[in-house]
């Protein structure tokens, strides 16, 4: 029986670093794949026009890097909304999927609006206006317990600069609403939630889990959106309980 890799997509205005505490968690209970999306680390950004299915594609290319013809794809997210476009796109490639602080609809018309007015603050006032916009809301608190944690997203968007941002954030925004795909979805599908998610609401977690035919559900209590950051042992528990379900019904098959 073949061990599907499994790819970890970092959040905005992430990079793969904000798994590093969930990837020791895990231990060797899965090969690890965690890629800096384009124009994010160390990843040039894309020529193309903004879209997450440039993203989708370019995971499908890192899992041909690494010759792996399937993988458990999680992410955090925008990673989230990017290993959704990945599983329309490139269903023969998904082995199962996990959705961590993210979820499946489209922007509504008044977050739409939202994003633009964030792209034209990022444009004229740079890297800090999406950073003092975000970190409020990225955490529990609005000041962590830990503020080494916010040396996550500070160190990540200051590297992508304002085009990788930019470019982002256009991507979410223009994002379709992928409900219908992932209530059809067969695979496993894990869905990790922060009970505190000020972005996200909690609720709206639970419900898309409940909407899913094959679901695990974690709630992460206590900790925000970041919940990679301030409940890595519960996401890894919860990723493990994945990557068991994916083998056990590949085993069946």
């Amino acid at each position: 029986m073949k061990d599907y890799p499994l790819v970890l997509i970092h959040g905005y205005p992430f990079d793969h670093t904000m798994w590093f505490s969930t990837v020791a968690s895990l231990g060797a209970h899965a090969k690890v794949i965690a890629p800096d999306l384009p124009g994010f680390g160390k990843t040039p950004l894309s020529p193309e026009e903004p879209s997450l299915d440039v993203m989708a594609d370019f995971i499908a290319q890192v899992l041909a890097e690494n010759n792996a013809p399937k993988a458990v794809v999680a992410g955090m997210s925008m990673g989230g909304y990017v290993a959704l476009a990945f599983a329309e796109r490139h269903p023969e490639k998904l082995a199962a999927l996990a959705l961590v602080s993210s979820q499946a609809g489209a922007d509504t018309p008044e977050t739409r609006k939202a994003r633009k007015e964030m792209i034209e603050k990022i444009r004229a006032k740079g890297v800090s206006a999406a950073l003092q916009a975000l970190l409020p809301k990225m955490f529990a608190r609005a000041e962590p317990k830990n503020p080494d944690l916010k040396t996550y997203p500070e160190k990540a968007a200051e590297q992508a600069g304002v085009a990788g941002l930019c470019w982002a954030v256009e991507a979410m925004a223009k994002r379709p609403d992928r409900t219908a795909l992932i209530r059809t979805l067969l695979h496993p599908v894990l869905v990790v939630h922060g009970t505190l998610d000020k972005i996200i609401p909690f609720a709206k977690a639970r419900e898309l889990a409940e909407s899913c035919i094959n679901p695990i559900f974690v709630e992460v209590t206590g900790a925000g959106h970041a919940t990679p950051l301030e409940g890595p042992d519960q996401v890894a528990s919860g990723l493990a309980r994945l990557m068991n379900k994916c083998r056990q019904e590949q085993a069946l098959s």
